[in-house]
């Protein structure tokens, strides 16, 4: 049976070295990294923020920008996806992270935490009236303009 998995826009500040091994030093990076490349380059590269004893990813020179952490039973960060709005209508993924663990060929890749983060993501942005689209920016093997996007009627 999987542990208890949560999703928050922060997490603490105890786990910094949890966060930076997870956004910056991931094992599953080579994946995609033509996709990093082509993010950080558009929207600039993601850092950590402090804000008193919570931690979330922001993107210098950028504001409205928000984080939605995938947290273990012990607080741990086990997958983020950073997000801003293009427009009213318009949510755009422009970074995802997952451990490596979850990824796919993972001991826990059952447990399909990134379809479980992007769910997690288009209901928190639907909360949102007029959101109509959630773009995915990271899609390994894709031209910058064929990127994934779902509807808001699209199920994820």
């Amino acid at each position: 049976m999987s542990q208890t998995i949560t999703f928050e826009s922060h997490v603490s500040d105890t786990q910094r070295g949890a966060l930076e091994s997870l956004m910056f030093f991931n094992r599953c990076q080579q994946r995609v990294s033509t996709c990093i490349a082509d993010a950080i380059e558009r929207f600039g590269a993601p850092e950590i923020v402090a804000d008193r004893n919570r931690l979330r990813i922001g993107m210098h020179n950028m504001r409205d920008v928000q984080s939605l952490f995938a947290v273990d039973h012990t607080g741990r960060p086990i997958g983020v996806a950073v997000y801003a709005w293009q427009d009213i209508g318009h949510v755009i993924v422009m970074h995802l992270s997952i451990a490596a663990e979850f990824a796919s060929g993972g001991s826990r890749a059952g447990e399909q935490l990134l379809l479980r983060l992007m769910r997690e993501v288009r209901r928190s942005t639907r909360r949102i009236k007029g959101v109509r689209r959630l773009e995915l920016y990271y899609a390994t093997g894709r031209a910058a303009a064929e990127r994934w996007r779902f509807s808001a009627k699209a199920a994820i």
